[in-house]
C-alpha cells in the first residue's frame, strides 16, 4: 500500500507478497540506489540476492521522477522464546536525507505489520554504521517504555536485556561470538571494496562506541524491546513517527 508524503514529495511502499515483490523491476531498483549511494555500489546495503526474499519491504521513491530513493528490508525471527524484527537492509539516497526518512518507512512497517497481524515488539539490526545506530537510538526514544541496547556509555545493562540480546545474537549469528556489554557480533569477515569507509557520527558517546570497541570486522548489534508497552501504544507511537516533521 502506498502513502504519500507530500511536502516531501515521496511515496512510501510497503510490500509484504514475495509475488508482489517478484514483479518490481529489481535491477532498475538497484541501479536507482546505486547512482544514489556514495560510492556508486549499493551491494553493500542489499543482503538478499532477491528483494522477495525479505518478509517486508518498504520503497521510497520520488513522487515526480519515479526514481527509487530509499530502501528497508526486513524478516521476521524468532528464538526459542519470542519473536523479532530484524532489518537488514536500510539506505536512503543523499539528496532524500534529512527528512527522517529511514525512521519514517520503519515507522510504516511497524504500522502495516501491526495491520496484519501483531506489531513487533523487538526490533533488532546488525550494523557498522553509527549514524543508522543513531536513527534507532532516537526513534527509541519516541516509544514510551521502550529499551535501546547497547547504549553509549551504559554503566550496567539489566539481566533481562542482556539475555534477551544474547538470544538474538545466538540466531541471527549462531557461530560469532557475543560480547554483551558493547553489542559487538566478532568473527566476521571484514568490509572491503575500495570505497568502504565507515561513516562517521557526530555524536562523540556513539562515536566512541564504534571507534573504541569495535574491530573493522565487528558489527553491532543494536535491539529496541518493546515488549514493556502495549501493542496500542506501540502503533500510536509509530503513527506519531510517520507524521512527525
Amino acid at each position: 500500500m502506498d502513502h504519500v508524503l507530500t511536502e516531501h514529495g515521496l511515496r512510501l511502499t510497503y510490500l509484504c507478497d514475495p509475488a508482489t515483490i517478484d514483479e518490481l523491476d529489481q535491477d532498475r531498483i538497484l541501479e536507482d540506489l546505486a547512482h544514489a549511494a556514495p560510492s556508486d555500489d549499493p551491494l553493500p546495503w542489499i543482503t538478499r540476492s532477491r528483494l522477495s526474499d525479505y518478509n517486508h519491504l518498504v520503497l521510497a521513491t520520488d513522487r515526480n521522477t519515479g526514481r527509487y530513493l530509499g530502501l528497508l528490508g526486513a524478516n521476521d525471527g524468532a528464538t526459542s522464546r519470542e519473536e523479532f524484527l530484524l532489518l537488514e537492509t536500510s539506505f536512503v539516497a543523499a539528496n532524500a536525507r534529512g527528512q527522517n526518512l529511514l525512521r519514517r518507512m520503519l515507522a510504516l512497517a511497524i504500522l502495516r505489520i501491526g495491520g496484519v497481524t501483531v506489531a513487533p515488539s523487538i526490533i533488532a539490526a546488525c550494523t557498522r554504521n553509527p549514524i543508522f545506530y543513531h536513527i534507532l537510538q532516537s526513534t527509541a526514544r519516541r516509544f514510551t517504555g521502550a529499551v535501546f541496547f547497547p547504549e553509549p556509555e551504559s554503566v550496567a545493562i539489566s539481566f533481562q536485556t542482556a539475555t534477551l540480546a544474547q538470544r538474538i545474537a545466538r540466531e541471527i549469528c549462531p557461530n560469532f561470538r557475543f560480547l554483551a556489554t558493547t553489542g559487538t557480533i566478532r568473527g566476521g569477515r571484514p568490509p572491503s571494496g575500495p570505497f568502504y569507509h565507515r561513516p562517521l557520527s557526530s555524536d562523540q558517546r556513539i562515536e566512541n562506541l564504534f571507534g573504541q570497541q569495535m574491530q573493522p570486522a565487528d558489527q553491532m548489534l543494536t535491539m529496541l524491546d518493546l515488549r514493556g508497552t502495549s501493542e496500542d501504544a506501540v502503533l500510536d507511537a509509530a503513527r506519531r513517527t510517520y507524521r512527525a516533521k
